[in-house]
């Protein structure tokens, strides 16, 4: 699982926009066995493909979340912080430029964050629908610290690299092999007891590729 995957001539012409660089060096560090960054520049072109649409559908989000319709749509300030013991529920677009997630946060529909995306220690992301960490402009990592979920039920699509520390886990939660995919610009970065769970279809080249179960 620990490899390189490319996008050639892929990606989204929606949502995604340019960035300034930030950093999170506080949140990388916090385990011994963390993954150490290392900095790149991608000039990789994004467009959308045909099978996303699925992921667009109502139909799609309610097997994900049956209170999808309750969920409120975010309209709170470009920077989320989602504090210890804290639990919130959005829909439809979520725009931001910085998160961080060290209680619960649930996402039915799109999020797109410019900058920094990072899950704290025990924290928990899930995901129905369309998740972009970065842009092409800006590419920007996922990092999941020790304890921390990104649950998904749909597409997660990171522009930098995807980093796992110590004790962190990447779950697919359905066996959807239509819609769930997993794209990384960069590399994924994995530390020891870290995981990587569920069927998804993953981007590399001109192939897809499937996968089942894997662990790290």
């Amino acid at each position: 699982m620990n490899k390189k995957l490319l996008f050639l001539g892929l990606g989204l012409g929606l949502f995604l926009t340019g960035c300034e660089t930030d950093t999170v060096s506080e949140d990388i560090t916090t385990e011994t066995s963390s993954v150490v960054k290392e900095s790149k520049n991608s000039a990789t072109k994004i467009h959308e493909p045909v099978f996303l649409q699925g992921i667009h559908e109502p139909v799609f989000l309610k097997n994900g979340f049956e209170d999808c319709d309750i969920f409120p749509i975010y309209d709170g300030p470009k920077d989320l912080n989602v504090g210890k013991g804290e639990a919130m529920d959005f829909s439809e677009h979520t725009h931001l430029e910085n998160l961080r997630v060290a209680g619960e946060l649930n996402i039915c529909g799109e999020i797109e964050t410019e900058k920094n995306t990072v899950i704290r220690r025990n924290g928990e992301m899930t995901t129905v629908g369309l998740a972009i960490i970065g842009s092409e402009e800006e590419p920007k990592d996922l990092i999941i610290n020790y304890g921390g979920h990104f649950n998904i039920n749909g597409v997660l699509i990171v522009t930098g690299d995807l980093i796992l520390n110590t004790g962190a886990t990447l779950q697919f939660l359905n066996d959807d092999l239509e819609n769930n995919w997993l794209w990384v610009m960069g590399d994924i970065r994995t530390a020891d007891y870290s995981f990587v769970y569920g069927m998804y279809n993953t981007y590399e080249g001109e192939e897809d590729h499937d996968h089942d179960g894997h662990e790290h």
